[in-house]
């Protein structure tokens, strides 16, 4: 397989933090294509020489123990820099005279905002490296509503098929998430419990201590629930709550993530009141460390009702999960950084423990996503001792693999670009299902609007507002604190 993968905007942020470090991986786990070279596009006038060594300093810096001198050399060997507008047909043409061949492969990842999508594709177009092979990778967000995604879909679409175009969501690159798959539905003794009548809820939560930093402007017009809810949170409830897809290929799997999508209920006005909590963190401690404010991160402080936190109640009108209340909270400068699925399942109601299985000793499926991926069970077990009764204690069976786990040397990215070098979109987002969660994510977002619903304050370095611990606990549940 002869392959160039060309990286518009690279040498910004995201080709440094993740891109290059992910194809690094490649190489280290034996993985990248013989053949393949990578380009790394931008306006800037870099020299070949201090483009690698930047490259290298965040190698060096950001892989820790898994940078290799020897790797980066062979790694480096694949790198060149061009120099270009990517929305100039002429600047492209030059590059492809100079560099490319109609007999090779084409990767185009997109690592610059979708505001010139539409530009670079045209662009692509008329110097013709729009080939029927080419693939084109773009990153989030995809708009801020269905509306914006739809015309900037429109734009990629009229350049290239659905076949070639990968929509990235790098939570479906994670170990874990990828293992729900296995886990569901490589096990027969979890396919008979998985619904309605044995499992009493699900939640779904990532927390964060960081806050927004440097990206104010972005997140500011984004907020939790368009950049973390919209796509990623409601991707990893999908492959929790599908169906067993025909195969694992990508038609069908997305086909069956499609359904779960379109069957969950739309919240009404007063559920949107009642069932959602928006949030925005004040000043406070973290780590031992007074940190700012969402507000006082802004220079100048300005005005902001963004929401730097959401947790709601969700539902699936389905066969198998309808009455199951999901609940999905996200939010920045809490207490840790914690990502994590659970499964409760319904309250053991036998006489036998009576006086022992108290209220919030159910068994518990508890999937960890980071920052250490894992799958733990948790069950009661007889307290070891000569005790003439059954005394009974809470325990947790690790399900983790941790020796896999330990020996890992790749990231999410890492998977999800290999993936698209193997032409395999099993993991990457369908424009239907897009579309379908946008016209469950607009619903709210309007309904917040017409209500003038703000959001309320939490400290930085807490658990997060009251009102989303209240939001469970009037349904007599809460929230797992990672345990």
């Amino acid at each position: 397989m002869n392959t160039d993968i060309l990286i518009v905007g690279g040498d910004g942020d995201l080709a440094l933090r993740k891109l290059y470090p992910a194809l690094y991986y490649l190489t280290l786990n034996g993985c990248m294509p013989e053949n393949t070279r990578i380009f790394g596009m931008a306006r800037s006038h870099n020299t070949q020489d201090a483009f690698l060594t930047k490259v290298n300093e965040w190698m060096k810096d950001n892989t820790g123990s898994l940078y290799d001198e020897a790797i980066w050399l062979e790694f480096s060997k694949r790198l060149t820099f061009v120099q270009g507008d990517s929305t100039n047909p002429a600047d492209l043409k030059r590059i492809k005279d100079t560099h490319f061949s109609d007999d090779r492969d084409l990767i185009v990842y997109l690592a610059v905002p979708p505001l010139i999508f539409g530009k670079i594709c045209t662009a692509l177009e008329a110097c013709g490296l729009a080939k029927p092979s080419t693939r084109l990778v773009v990153e989030k967000p995809l708009g801020d509503s269905k509306e914006s995604f739809t015309a900037i879909n429109n734009e990629l679409r009229r350049v290239f098929s659905e076949k070639q175009l990968y929509r990235i969501d790098h939570y479906l690159g994670k170990e874990s998430v990828q293992n729900l798959l296995a886990l569901r539905f490589a096990n027969d003794i979890f396919e008979p419990i998985w619904n309605s009548k044995h499992i009493d809820h699900i939640q779904i939560s990532v927390t964060e201590t960081v806050g927004c930093g440097n990206r104010w402007d972005f997140y500011d017009q984004t907020g939790a629930m368009r950049d973390m809810i919209q796509n990623h949170l409601l991707q990893v409830l999908c492959l929790v709550c599908m169906e067993p897809p025909i195969n694992l290929d990508a038609d069908s799997v997305r086909t069956e993530k499609l359904k779960i999508l379109r069957s969950l209920k739309p919240l009404t006005e007063k559920e949107i009141e009642t069932n959602t909590v928006r949030g925005q963190y004040r000043k406070g401690v973290i780590g031992g460390k007074p940190v700012p404010g969402y507000l006082e991160e802004e220079e100048g402080g300005r005005e902001s009702f963004t929401e730097t936190f959401v947790a709601l109640k969700a539902e699936i009108n389905n066969w198998r999960w309808s009455g199951t209340p999901i609940y999905i909270r996200t939010g920045k400068r809490l207490d840790r950084r914690h990502s994590e699925i659970v499964i409760q399942f319904k309250q053991n109601r036998t006489n036998l423990f009576a006086d022992q299985l108290t209220q919030n000793c159910a068994n518990q499926l508890i999937i960890h996503l980071q920052p250490d991926e894992g799958i733990y069970m948790r069950v009661k077990n007889k307290k070891a001792g000569l005790d003439a009764r059954v005394p009974l204690e809470d325990r947790s069976m690790d399900l983790s693999f941790a020796d896999n786990a330990k020996s890992k040397k790749h990231d999410a990215y890492t998977r999800v670009l290999f993936d698209v070098i193997r032409s395999d979109q099993t993991l990457f987002v369908s424009e239907q299902e897009v579309s379908a969660a946008w016209d469950w994510v607009d619903r709210i977002i309007e309904g917040w609007k017409s209500k003038n619903k703000k959001p309320v304050g939490y400290d930085a370095g807490s658990t997060g507002p009251v009102e989303a611990i209240e939001l469970l606990a009037r349904d007599g549940r809460r929230w797992n604190r990672g345990e």
